[in-house]
């Protein structure tokens, strides 16, 4: 009888997998990543645009991009701290309930995202692009919107092809699709040199990364718990109103 109710038991955990083989390559990713990022900072003048940012704002004020400046938009508010780290808990809300793990790998890169390229700032200084009637900002590198987006989907993207949920194919589109359409909207927007970019994919290349390796396959109900947390704490305002 004992030996049947340790079955049962055992069926109702959540699997998790073994550690992936590919988590110390994507270490060594990461670290070249996060070097290349240093790196290109040294190469940068506070005040100096490169050649290559010159000629990437030039094409951005032209017809079609001052086009596509508006339709992208509303990726402004998705790239801030509180539009993307609430999309992770979303997610890892979502992953939790479905029984999938993954969930504190994704809410670490989207915390992450935003505090290692907040901490980025604090070293590297540099002029953001001149434009009539805005104040002058040195905050420019790297592009806080690019890193945050790009952290948040390379692990996404890894976690939910691990889990079954999107194809390779899919992955590889969230992965790369959206880091290119949040950096290539910043330069549009004439708020990032291309360089601050640049910059931003390899810094959140990074913190994706290692999030990977280091948590995706971690099952975790955190923002189930914040969640139910917080809808007990609105049940007991409605009821004290």
């Amino acid at each position: 009888m004992a030996r049947v109710q340790h079955s049962k038991l055992t069926k109702r955990r959540p699997s998790v997998r073994r550690p992936s083989r590919e988590a110390a390559p994507q270490i060594l990713a990461a670290v070249a990543a996060a070097g290349g990022m240093a790196l290109l900072a040294r190469g940068l003048r506070f005040d100096e645009p490169t050649a290559l940012d010159h000629r990437v704002r030039s094409f951005a004020d032209t017809r079609v991009p001052r086009e596509a400046r508006t339709i992208l938009r509303p990726l402004y508010p998705l790239g801030l701290p509180g539009g993307y780290i609430t999309l992770a808990y979303g997610m890892a809300h979502w992953l939790h309930r479905t029984r999938r793990a993954g969930g504190p790998a994704i809410v670490t890169s989207a915390w992450m995202g935003w505090l290692v390229h907040r901490g980025a700032k604090l070293i590297f200084t540099r002029e953001r692009p001149r434009r009539p009637g805005v104040r002058r900002r040195t905050d420019s590198y790297p592009s806080g919107h690019t890193t945050g987006a790009t952290a948040l989907a390379l692990t996404t993207a890894y976690v939910l092809q691990r889990q079954g949920v999107v194809s390779k194919r899919g992955a590889a589109a969230i992965a790369i699709g959206v880091p290119v359409l949040m950096g290539s909207y910043r330069v549009i927007a004439d708020d990032h040199w291309a360089t601050d970019v640049f910059g931003g994919w390899l810094l959140g290349g990074a913190v994706g990364l290692t999030c990977n390796a280091v948590l995706a396959d971690s099952v975790g109900g955190t923002a189930h718990r914040l969640m139910a947390s917080a809808a007990t704490r609105l049940r007991a305002t409605a009821a004290t109103a």
